[in-house]
C-alpha cells in the first residue's frame, strides 16, 4: 500500500468516525440509475425521449429484431433452416457494424 492511499484511508476514517456521511441527501433511498453516466451527454435528451415513448434507438430495435429471428429459424428445419440462417448471419454481420459497444453484438450461427 503506497503512502498516498494510506493517507486516504485515514482521512476517509476519520470523516466517518466524526458522522460526515450521517444525514446525507437520499440516505435510505435506491439510487437513480436512470441516467447512465458514460452515455454522450449529445445524445442524453434524445434517448431519454425515445425511452420515455416507447422507442429505442435503431441498433436496439434491430437487435430484438434479430433476436425474434434467431427463435423462429430455431423451430426451421431442413434446406429451408440453412438458407435462413444465412440470410439471418448477414443480417448479424450488418448489425455487429452498427452496435456501439461490443457487449451488445451477436455471435453468428453455426448452419
Amino acid at each position: 500500500m503506497d503512502e498516498w492511499h494510506f493517507i486516504a484511508e485515514r482521512k476517509i476514517r476519520e470523516a466517518f468516525e466524526e458522522g460526515a456521511f450521517e444525514h446525507l441527501d437520499g440516505e435510505g433511498q435506491p439510487l437513480n440509475l436512470e441516467e447512465n453516466p458514460y452515455e454522450d451527454p449529445s445524445l442524453r435528451m434524445a434517448h431519454r425521449i425515445l425511452r420515455n415513448n416507447g422507442f429505442a434507438p435503431a441498433w436496439i430495435e434491430e437487435g430484438r429484431d434479430i433476436d425474434a429471428e434467431i427463435a423462429r429459424v430455431a423451430t426451421v428445419s431442413g434446406p429451408e433452416r440453412s438458407a435462413a440462417i444465412a440470410r439471418l448471419n448477414q443480417r448479424i454481420a450488418a448489425y455487429n457494424l452498427k452496435a456501439p459497444v461490443a457487449s451488445a453484438q451477436r455471435l453468428l450461427l453455426k448452419p
